[in-house]
């Protein structure tokens, strides 16, 4: 493992953290770079007032500067059937001037040329502020498996695929299909885990998705394997959301758990090489 490589706490791991305690939770538990949820994920979550020259974002751009974390991705861009992506400007120009590298992109549509269309659009209105994207295929979205997802890049000419290691599994994908993928056509890996045994609804697939992972090597699934297919020193975005587990210490203390946790299983399946946060 790369000393350089990127740790970042996903804004799932600490549901429900605003993007400027965010930045204070990843600081406090020894990430370097952190992701912040600046669009609503689903229909009637609230949208954080940090679009445009708000006092939530001042505060986020001042918590970045005083502690020196870096804003690595945000999310979510949801791209379905009708959507002009230019309706996304004011969240594109937001993470730009913080700092972001990377948006999470969900393809909810089902018509591919239009998911396409709307992908390579996205591009390019994120480009000129520094902006790449990542689509995250989920089994439940329009990009269902990780050829799903390969097929809207190639074919858009631009940005990569997220890997997820519960969509990795869960869309019943094995870890060679990753090896099987054009290293720069993958954007970053989230890490956690998950029991083996996969749900039979989508219903308590996402349920798990959102609230119930478990730190990388504590479930059934090939998480190591999934690393070892990966390209060296890829970005590692920490995403182990556990509701329950995370109400019994603070946020920045379940982060750091978290974080802890992914070092020691990367340091085992990689050989203990050196990591930074």
């Amino acid at each position: 493992m790369s000393a350089e490589r990127i740790f970042s706490l996903a804004p799932l791991t600490v549901s429900g953290l605003s993007p400027p305690a965010i930045v204070a939770a990843a600081s406090e538990a020894g990430y370097g770079h952190a992701g912040l949820r600046l669009h609503p994920a689903s229909p009637g979550e609230a949208q954080w007032p940090v679009i445009g020259d708000t006092p939530m974002r001042r505060e986020t751009r001042a918590r970045l500067r005083d502690t020196g974390v870096k804003v690595f991705d945000f999310d979510i861009i949801r791209l379905d059937a009708g959507i002009d992506p230019g309706r996304f400007m004011p969240v594109l120009e937001t993470a730009a001037e913080l700092g972001a590298r990377y948006g999470l992109v969900a393809i909810d549509g089902d018509d591919r040329a239009e998911m396409i269309d709307g992908f390579a659009r996205l591009s390019e209105l994120g480009s000129p502020l520094g902006l790449a994207f990542g689509i995250e295929y989920m089994p439940w979205t329009g990009a269902k498996t990780i050829a799903d997802a390969r097929r809207i890049v190639e074919e858009a000419g631009s940005g990569g695929v997220l890997i997820d290691a519960i969509h990795v599994d869960r869309s019943g994908g094995p870890a060679a299909g990753i090896a099987a993928m054009p290293a720069d056509l993958i954007a970053y890996f989230q890490i956690c885990d998950l029991p083996a045994e996969r749900p039979a609804d989508v219903a308590t697939m996402i349920y798990q998705a959102r609230n119930a992972r478990l730190p990388p090597g504590e479930g059934g699934i090939d998480v190591a394997g999934m690393v070892r297919a990966l390209p060296p020193g890829l970005p590692i975005s920490v995403e182990v959301p556990n509701t329950a587990l995370a109400a019994t210490m603070t946020a920045s203390a379940y982060a750091r758990l978290m974080l802890d946790r992914t070092r020691a299983f990367l340091r085992a399946v990689e050989g203990g090489q050196p990591d930074a946060a």
